[in-house]
């Protein structure tokens, strides 16, 4: 299951329902493409009719389909509130916080430094040793960020399109698709009689 700095694009559960409604909504396209005669197959002895073998079917199907649907909205969800997310993952596995505090720092010591520049009085040799070592800093997690951003974009640029592929396509139109498919199969030539004792 593809994972990005540890987190499943698709949870685990989501994968399980999948399986299950891709196995079921396939078993049943290939018994009815195929005209297979469920009437004669027997269980523990007794003959089933038709109609409970397509009802099941038809059943299981939607179940399995409305299931999945909610786990996948679910991991829908997840996935684009991962992409919104406000931070930058080194390859190190350290975590940048892009927040207030992160640039208001920075800001300040800009505009600080703007208005000396502005006077005339902009030296940074001559800078007090506090706001020195506050530019420094600022300027070495600039750097770090920019080279971070640069590493991280064109991975993300990739990441984007592959997400978006294994989100919308293979987990959605793919089984979705394959269930809805089923279900017509199941209307169009299913026997859908009702049983005698009704």
């Amino acid at each position: 299951m593809p994972s990005v700095n540890g987190r499943e694009i698709i949870s685990d559960t989501t994968e399980k329902s999948f399986r299950a409604l891709v196995l079921i909504s396939a078993t049943t396209i290939l018994t009815k493409v195929y005209a297979v005669p469920l009437d004669e197959m027997t269980l523990l002895g007794a003959k089933l009719p038709q109609s409970l073998f397509d009802a099941a079917l038809l059943a299981t199907v939607c179940g399995l389909l409305y299931a999945y649907l909610v786990k996948w909205t679910g991991d829908l969800a997840a996935f684009r509130l991962w992409f919104s997310e406000s931070s930058i993952w080194s390859e190190f596995g350290t975590n940048m916080k892009i927040d207030k505090k992160f640039i208001a720092g920075g800001v300040a010591l800009l505009a600080s430094l703007y208005e000396q520049e502005k006077l005339g009085k902009i030296d940074l040799n001559n800078l007090p040793l506090s706001a020195k070592e506050e530019y420094d800093n600022f300027k070495t997690n600039v750097e770090l960020y920019a080279a971070r951003l640069g590493a991280a974009g064109i991975k993300f640029s990739a990441l984007t399109w592959f997400g978006r592929y294994y989100i919308w396509v293979q987990h959605f139109l793919f089984p979705v698709g394959l269930a809805g498919y089923a279900v017509i199969l199941l209307i169009r030539f299913g026997d859908f009689s009702a049983p005698i004792r009704l």
